[in-house]
């Protein structure tokens, strides 16, 4: 049958082509490639003016920074104090939005000429945010006037505090704002209910940067690299007065560096000239995030805010050090969480803890092990009182937030969103909280096969990358979240090459060509692993791959080059292959192709027929008596037993079989009733008369603290042993009936065959399904 098909990593989603008129349209009054305005277009720039406002953005999306509320009254405190000689103390952040946003106020304060100093809070003992402790530490040291930066929206205890000891606190912050504002003197927030500020998607340091501006009555450019700095790496969007402000700050990181990130860029080997957002999010914020990470974030706002060569240099050089430190032990954690993982890979959610693990690098390690096993993942250390404090990442799907609030009584503290999470548990109770978790996997219908979704732009043909389609590109620059860097599904070419590349041969490199004339170019993927590298090499003709353009600089010499994101078996060059497509959801998308589509169950055929294409064939399993050839097959629902698909392979022939194994409930995850809730029904029973079952049966569920489902199939084995009766749906107990066992019941064995079917084919990894199913085919 041929090897099995190396899979992506994630569910591919190419958008559809739009009006061809009306993009050609748009591309001759821009004159800008076809693709690039599809891209536009989908993204709302869907006017000749509308586009060239995007690529060529004026100083008109910048804000007027008195339009954010309460401005004035933060204005005219600072100044207040700053004029009287009040000791003002900036209250910042460990990330690096907190960083620069200190250092963009505090900057600003000097250049009043105030009394002021910053306070960066410890990650591990101070917390995120105003901390009444820390609040009481300043003002018993003299604050007279505290200035939040990129925190304070939820700080009620603190701020509280610090009015009753007769301190005004000033909020500058962009966060969720909670259902009660505290009483600060003033809150300056983008998205204040009671404000109207155009753009609420100001990072932390925007936010400083527009007090900065008003405080100043100018705009402080030579700021704008600290303000490109905090809001790339705050993940905020990229769009309107933000994309602005990062493009201008951009060019204040290529053409006047501060020295500290001068003296970085050096120790980094990083070219200022060709700094991008890119430089931002991969090199230098993962390296002022590990001061806060590993030491302490102060050390962060020194290095932006030293004018002393020498202090730069020794401050980069630590950050450097700490940077080396961070992803050291992000290494080392992380081998060691997978090795845990992989000891007991039956978890739906990964949960994995250690003695002594460093705490500033939990959340990464946690995203590490969502990326390696596509599960949620709580990573945790615990201290020497036995309480484990960790990080916990998601996948979409699957809502962490809702899975952990309904384990408070375990834990000791908690909070977080959807998608991430942070916790501290006793060590004793972890053993349950894995329990319970597997649990609310079960309810939230999450499954191993879940793949997450990937949206690809645009088709690109291989001879449509050019140095003049790069540069266009470009235009749409600096990316970030809502301005995503465009993805491509890379097509029409040929590989002249594929090799192995990196210490650990881990890498791919390819080599490939187009049907025209141009040069050949590059494809590069990064951490495949041994095993799949080997596989594409020797396949690389059949190989399928979305990714982003760069350029590669090299000796003098610039090409371009594509960084692969995800990548398969090329399902048109691939012959006699298993291809697993599995999913808990039917889409029509799944069934273009003209194909044929088996199904063990008749009803869903009959459901599913008519979203065929034209000329695809529909069939029952159990029809099937004799050699059955196609091209193409696709397995759509899952069997209820595994021997009727043992009865259907030997008389497959195919180039290409396709594996959805859908199945809407699923009794593996499910499970048995217990004896104990067979029991607690049959008591039930006995005790009622006349139940008007299908009326009352999620009243019931609700009653007997029994799954709506799991009840009926109770039901069904009691109807069928006898137990019960049905009569214009009403339920009544049997007496004296002979007893029997469970077991005896035909549905009750048939649910034992469905869940071991469903746990063979639904959550056994692709290479243990192909293998099982490859036993049974004709060879």
């Amino acid at each position: 049958m041929g090897d099995r098909l190396l899979t992506s990593k994630y569910e591919w989603q190419i958008e559809a082509e739009l009006d061809k008129n009306v993009i050609a349209k748009l591309a001759a009054e821009t004159k800008l490639d076809a693709t690039l305005v599809q891209i536009l277009y989908r993204r709302g720039y869907q006017t000749a003016t509308a586009i060239e406002n995007f690529i060529h953005p004026s100083d008109s999306e910048l804000n007027d920074a008195f339009l954010l509320y309460d401005i004035d009254k933060a204005v005219e405190r600072i100044q207040t104090a700053a004029f009287a000689g009040e000791k003002i103390v900036v209250y910042g952040d460990y990330d690096v939005d907190g960083i620069t946003a200190t250092a963009v106020m505090y900057s600003t304060l000097e250049q009043l000429g105030a009394d002021v100093s910053y306070y960066v809070p410890d990650r591990f003992k101070d917390g995120y945010g105003p901390n009444k402790a820390a609040y009481q530490r300043l003002i018993e040291a003299g604050a007279q006037l505290i200035v939040t930066v990129d925190n304070g929206v939820a700080g009620h205890e603190a701020i509280d505090y610090a009015n009753s000891q007769g301190v005004d606190v000033v909020v500058t912050d962009h966060h969720e704002l909670p259902p009660t504002l505290p009483a600060a003197y003033a809150l300056v927030h983008p998205r204040h209910p009671k404000g109207n500020y155009p753009f609420g998607g100001l990072a932390g340091v925007g936010v400083a940067f527009k007090v900065a501006t008003a405080l100043l009555d100018e705009v402080p450019s030579d700021m704008l690299d600290l303000v490109a700095l905090g809001t790339v790496a705050d993940l905020v969007p990229l769009v309107k007065e933000n994309r602005l402000l990062v493009r201008y700050g951009l060019e204040v990181l290529r053409t006047n560096p501060r020295l500290g990130l001068k003296s970085l860029y050096e120790l980094a080997q990083l070219n200022p000239e060709e700094l991008t957002e890119q430089t931002i999010a991969f090199q230098l914020a993962p390296r002022l995030n590990s001061l806060g990470r590993i030491a302490q974030a102060k050390l962060g706002v020194e290095l932006l805010t030293t004018e002393e060569l020498t202090a730069a240099n020794q401050l980069a050089a630590s950050c450097q050090a700490y940077n080396q430190q961070r992803q050291e032990l992000v290494e080392q954690i992380t081998a060691q969480a997978l090795a845990k993982v992989a000891a007991n890979d039956t978890n739906a959610i990964n949960l994995v803890y250690e003695r002594g693990w460093h705490e500033g690098v939990l959340g990464i390690v946690a995203s590490r092990l969502v990326e390696e096993t596509g599960k949620p993942s709580l990573v945790l250390s615990v201290n020497e009182a036995g309480l484990a404090k960790g990080s916990g990442r998601s996948v979409a799907g699957f809502d962490l937030f809702a899975a952990l609030d309904h384990q408070r009584d375990l834990l000791d503290k908690f909070g977080g969103h959807e998608m991430a999470c942070g916790l501290t548990i006793a060590e004793a109770s972890l053993p349950k909280l894995q329990v319970q978790l597997n649990a609310e996997a079960k309810t939230q219908g999450l499954t191993a096969q879940t793949k997450q979704p990937l949206h690809i732009d645009a088709e690109l043909k291989l001879e449509q990358i050019t140095p003049t389609f790069y540069q266009q590109l470009q235009s749409l620059a600096p990316f970030g979240t809502e301005n995503e860097e465009p993805l491509f599904l890379i097509t029409g070419y040929d590989s002249l090459a594929a090799k192995a590349i990196g210490k650990e041969n881990n890498h791919l490199r390819l080599e490939l060509s187009g049907s025209g004339a141009g040069p050949s170019i590059s494809g590069v993927a990064f951490s495949l692993g041994n095993q799949a590298v080997t596989t594409i090499v020797a396949h690389s003709e059949a190989l399928r791959f979305v990714g982003t353009l760069s350029e590669n600089k090299w000796r003098n010499q610039v090409s371009l080059q594509i960084m692969i994101k995800d990548l398969e078996l090329d399902q048109d060059k691939s012959q006699g292959v298993i291809i697993d497509q599995r999913t808990n959801k039917l889409r029509k998308s799944l069934f273009t192709k003209v194909a044929s589509y088996i199904f063990f169950d008749a009803k869903l055929k009959e459901k599913v027929t008519p979203l065929l294409p034209s000329g695809a064939n529909a069939l029952l399993a159990a029809e099937i008596d004799d050699a059955y050839q196609a091209q193409e097959l696709y397995l759509v629902d899952c069997p209820q037993s595994l021997t009727q698909l043992e009865a259907l392979l030997p008389r497959l022939e195919f180039a290409k079989l396709y594996l959805l194994f859908y199945q809407q409930d699923n009794a593996y995850l499910l499970g048995l009733p217990t004896r104990e809730q067979f029991a607690l029904v049959y008591r039930f029973s006995a005790s009622h008369k006349n139940v008007a079952i299908y009326q009352r049966l999620d009243e019931l569920a609700n009653y007997l603290k029994i799954r709506r489902e799991l009840l009926i199939f109770i039901l069904q084995v009691f109807f069928e042993l006898g137990f019960v009766k049905i009569e214009n749906g009403l339920m009544n107990y049997v007496p004296n009936v002979k007893a029997q066992a469970l077991e005896n019941a035909e549905c009750y064995q048939a649910r034992k065959l469905r869940m071991q079917a469903e746990s063979t084919l639904l959550f056994s990894n692709s290479t243990s399904l192909t293998q099982y199913l490859t036993k049974f085919l004709k060879h």
